[in-house]
């Protein structure tokens, strides 16, 4: 009751409150932003395991919010966990901090970039959008199909069909692209996303390269990935950005691609634990483990398939698994996602559907050339904050 009073007389208040933008920092605990921040340190050791872990999983540079009152009091910290969940911590009419999980709320829109080239791909996208995650995944998507250094003149036209969400009014995650089309010498160059999450050119054929492997022989899966779930009986909602495997402790663990070791050590949640940095610019993420390969330190470079460690049961883990997760810079993904390749052609309905796709954005892409209507960058939207009890949804100052 206490908590639906606060909410009702939240907006009364909201006047004499401010918010503090801030960004999650490289390698912060969430306890010891809570005791930088001055909170109770009892709202991390109340949490259950699946939470404490989740915690963990807390992007760096994570777009936070903190409303502050007149007095100095916090009244609402919003924490991002991914793009489907933050950690709310507030302050309760009985002068408390409690916390709970609740959903982002967020708005989809569908976006379309046209631009010329004038420098490269990476600096005109990001100058029309000021998305780096947007230019990243254009040069990514294009990458070894086109010589952005010899092929490319200044005026060169390229168009991106995109869905980009906003929280809080302004642009969050990564944007998920449809099609984009570049188009070199009167010569187009265009990219599709299946309905299978991949992108294949104009003949059906798959360019994204897909290059990791499972990190367990003759793996069995026991929890898939997911970024939102609601918890029918705890009426909680939990998320699992990875993919666990059973396996008999000891189980040797395998690099799933080249890269570099960019962290071995432990942690409360994970245990001990791997990051492995990509040149494809992912990260995996291999948790829970008995031990690490001799020698094995910050640096290290790894072939496909190494041994790395072995499976065991350390941090917070009912008994011995791996957990294996994926990221494209701090954004958690499904790791099936980049394991399952596709090689060859279309064949039935799957064809039709992908020739629906097709005719689809090429349509979009004819227009977009066409008009060339060039894309500016938008204004930042003034502060926002969740008010409403049961959907969250955000109202302005």
């Amino acid at each position: 009751m206490g908590r639906l009073v606060w909410l009702l007389l939240l907006p009364i208040f909201l006047f004499a409150s401010h918010v503090q933008p801030f960004k999650w920092k490289d390698g912060e605990s969430f306890l010891t932003f809570l005791e930088r921040s001055k909170l109770p340190l009892s709202l991390y050791y109340n949490m259950d395991d699946d939470d404490q872990k989740m915690t963990e999983d807390i992007p760096y540079n994570a777009k936070c919010q903190m409303l502050v009152s007149s007095k100095k009091t916090i009244e609402q910290i919003l924490i991002p966990v991914n793009d489907e969940l933050q950690i709310q911590i507030y302050y309760t009419t009985k002068k408390r901090y409690e916390m709970q999980v609740i959903p982002i709320v967020s708005e989809i829109h569908k976006e379309i970039l046209y631009t010329q080239i004038t420098s490269a791909p990476y600096d005109d996208i990001l100058r029309s959008t000021g998305s780096k995650n947007l230019a990243a995944t254009f040069v990514k998507m294009f990458k070894g199909r086109v010589n952005f250094k010899k092929d490319l003149k200044n005026g060169d036209p390229l168009v991106m069909i995109y869905d980009q969400k906003y929280r809080l009014g302004k642009p969050f995650s990564m944007p998920e692209v449809s099609g984009a089309v570049i188009q070199i010498a009167g010569k187009r160059y265009a990219l599709y996303r299946h309905k299978d999450g991949n992108f294949y050119d104009e003949k059906g054929a798959q360019f994204e390269k897909l290059l990791f492997m499972t990190p367990i022989r003759n793996a069995r899966i026991t929890s898939f990935f997911t970024k939102r779930r609601y918890h029918p009986v705890l009426h909680r909602y939990r998320a699992h950005v990875g993919v666990d495997y059973g396996a008999r402790s000891g189980t040797p663990v395998l690099s799933t691609g080249e890269g570099k070791v960019s962290f071995v050590g432990t942690s409360r949640g994970y245990g001990n634990t791997i990051k492995i940095h990509h040149a494809s610019g992912h990260t995996s993420l291999y948790a829970h483990l008995k031990g690490f390969k001799s020698g094995l330190h910050v640096g290290s470079s790894v072939k496909q398939s190494d041994l790395i460690g072995y499976v065991g049961s350390t941090g917070l883990s009912s008994g011995p698994h791996l957990h294996f997760g994926m990221y494209v810079g701090a954004t958690p993904i499904d790791p099936i996602s980049v394991m399952t390749k596709k090689t060859e052609g279309f064949s039935g309905k799957e064809h039709n559907t992908f020739v629906a796709i097709r005719s689809k954005l090429d349509k979009i892409f004819d227009k977009e050339l066409l008009t060339k209507s060039l894309k500016r960058r938008g204004n930042d939207f003034p502060d926002v904050y969740y008010v409403d009890k049961d959907s969250f949804k955000p109202k302005m100052f």
